[in-house]
């Protein structure tokens, strides 16, 4: 009902309430389809996508669904386990090994370093986490069963809509296998929860511990 009422107290977001889950979700596959073009060079190009797209979250965020705590332990291990997953399936892609993704360490040293790092990690930990699962369960799950999505409870399931997710999830990763068990599992997980912030904290506690493993192993390919 907040949400509702939230929505009807903008005109732009009463008449196109997908905005609000969508824009974030765009902005930062804009910056990624455009970034060969963007006049900043590569190091600093992340940092720059995190800043925009976290500020796009924080405006919209009134329009946001709930995300009142829950299930915060569980939604830790959940995020863990997706994280095992990513690193023991890796094999599966042995073109990875002759990735060229960006290594840092090439380019920058001390506090540079350290400053991009950071970026990196608040990124992935909290921007992408908050972006991806506000756009791919709080949306596109809903949106699929009825464009009126509003109307759709959290957790409502059906085949087609865990179906389409779930692969649209994978697709959107290079590491695709690891990218369908992971949709699988965060979507299996807002079903049990029906809980935008458990699948957030889950998310985000995969990418966190991913990039622990990627500063600890050296493999940037996973970033």
């Amino acid at each position: 009902m907040l949400q509702k009422l939230k929505s009807r107290s903008d005109p732009i977001v009463a008449k196109f309430p997908w905005l609000p889950y969508v824009v974030p979700f765009g902005i930062f596959f804009a910056f990624t389809a455009v970034q060969n073009s963007l006049p900043v060079t590569v190091e600093w190009l992340y940092p720059a996508k995190t800043i925009v797209v976290g500020l796009s979250i924080v405006i919209l965020l009134p329009w946001f669904p709930s995300l009142q705590r829950s299930h915060t332990v569980l939604s830790i291990l959940v995020g863990l386990l997706v994280c095992v997953l990513w690193i023991a399936t890796d094999d599966l892609y042995p073109h990875m090994m002759d990735s060229q993704e960006f290594d840092p360490t090439l380019v920058l040293a001390g506090p540079s370093l350290w400053l991009w790092i950071g970026f990196r990690l608040f990124g992935a930990v909290v921007v992408v986490a908050v972006m991806e699962e506000v756009f791919w369960r709080g949306f596109l799950l809903r949106w699929i069963i009825k464009q009126d999505f509003l109307n759709v409870s959290f957790g409502t399931f059906t085949w087609v809509s865990f179906a389409v997710t779930s692969v649209l999830f994978a697709v959107e990763h290079n590491r695709w296998f690891a990218g369908l068990l992971a949709g699988v599992i965060y979507n299996l997980w807002f079903y049990r929860t029906r809980s935008i912030y458990a699948c957030i904290v889950a998310h985000g506690v995969t990418n966190l511990a991913l990039g622990l493993y990627v500063l600890y192993s050296g493999d940037w390919s996973f970033w």
